[in-house]
């Protein structure tokens, strides 16, 4: 055997073998992404805030109404609830630590709503994480991209765009 078809075959050797190589480990890479993501998930459900209301009676017209929020996840940095009870809309902010104890709230009246109800019902319930991200709470929890512009987009559907405002909601992440 000559010294050059020993190389040739040292080289076909070398290229096979790394060629194996080349196929474990991007195949590696895509199994630890895919733990990575899952391990992300995970840890984003975990701090989540999920608040949870509770209605406190039904208010006179014209006068506050009063809730109960607790939150089922982490924390809530910053946060707006709309609230529609017999005649009137009632809107505020929220900010509740991780895993927090309920907490009784009172919400003013905003204005009048355009048709009246039988049972206080939540329009609107928004939270900002620690993170910075917001989530859709009244819509199973999912992420909004842009704060600001569905905000917007919401007051507007209900009527109270410059009527409410929500600047720790829709300002830079704390």
């Amino acid at each position: 055997m000559s010294s050059e078809l020993f190389l040739i075959v040292l080289a076909a050797g070398s290229a096979l073998l790394a060629l194996w190589a080349a196929v474990f480990a991007t195949r590696a890479d895509m199994s630890s992404r895919r733990a990575l993501k899952i391990a992300d998930a995970r840890w984003e459900a975990t701090t989540r805030p999920v608040p949870h209301l509770t209605f406190i009676g039904t208010p006179s017209p014209g006068q506050p109404i009063e809730l109960e929020v607790e939150n089922l996840g982490g924390t809530l940095t910053a946060g707006a609830v709309i609230v529609q009870a017999v005649d009137d809309l009632y809107a505020g902010e929220l900010t509740l630590p991780e895993k927090a104890q309920p907490r009784r709230i009172v919400l003013q009246p905003a204005m009048k709503a355009w048709q009246r109800t039988g049972q206080p019902r939540c329009l609107l319930l928004v939270a900002r994480d620690v993170s910075g991200r917001c989530w859709d709470c009244a819509d199973g929890n999912k992420p909004i991209k842009d704060p600001r512009k569905w905000l917007a987009g919401q007051l507007r559907d209900l009527r109270l765009q410059g009527v409410v405002d929500f600047p720790g909601l829709t300002g830079p992440a704390r």
